[in-house]
C-alpha cells in the first residue's frame, strides 16, 4: 500500500468515526425500521442510537410490549450512503487536494 492509498484510508477512517458519533449522539430520526410489537409490527423513522439501543425509541413505543427494532432496506441503504458513502467521498476528497507548499508562488 503505497503512502497515498494510506492517506486516502486513514482520512476516510476517521470521516466515518465522526459521521457515525454525530448521527449516533444527534437525534435525527432518519433511518426507517421495522418495529416489531406483541400485538403489531409497524414502520417508523429513528435514530441511529434507537436502532442500536432499543431503550431510545421514540415515546409512542412501548417498551414493554418490544420484540425486535431492525432495519428496513431503505433503511440500510441510507446508512450506508450516511455512515460510508459520504464520508469515503470526503476522505478521498480530502487525501487527494493538493496542498499548496509555503515556497510555491501564486498563481496570477
Amino acid at each position: 500500500m503505497n503512502n497515498k492509498s494510506k492517506k486516502i484510508a486513514l482520512y476516510s477512517l476517521g470521516a466515518i468515526v465522526l459521521f457515525t458519533a454525530f448521527f449516533y449522539f444527534y437525534d435525527a430520526a432518519i433511518f426507517e425500521a421495522e418495529i416489531v410489537e406483541e400485538t403489531s409490527t409497524y414502520r417508523l423513522d429513528v435514530s441511529l442510537k434507537a436502532l442500536l439501543d432499543s431503550t431510545a425509541l421514540p415515546q409512542g413505543v412501548s417498551l414493554d410490549r418490544l420484540i425486535s427494532v431492525g432495519p428496513t432496506l431503505k433503511g440500510i441503504l441510507l446508512m450506508v450512503v450516511c455512515l460510508l458513502g459520504l464520508p469515503i467521498m470526503i476522505g478521498y476528497r480530502v487525501a487527494t487536494t493538493n496542498q499548496p507548499s509555503e515556497n510555491a508562488e501564486p498563481k496570477k
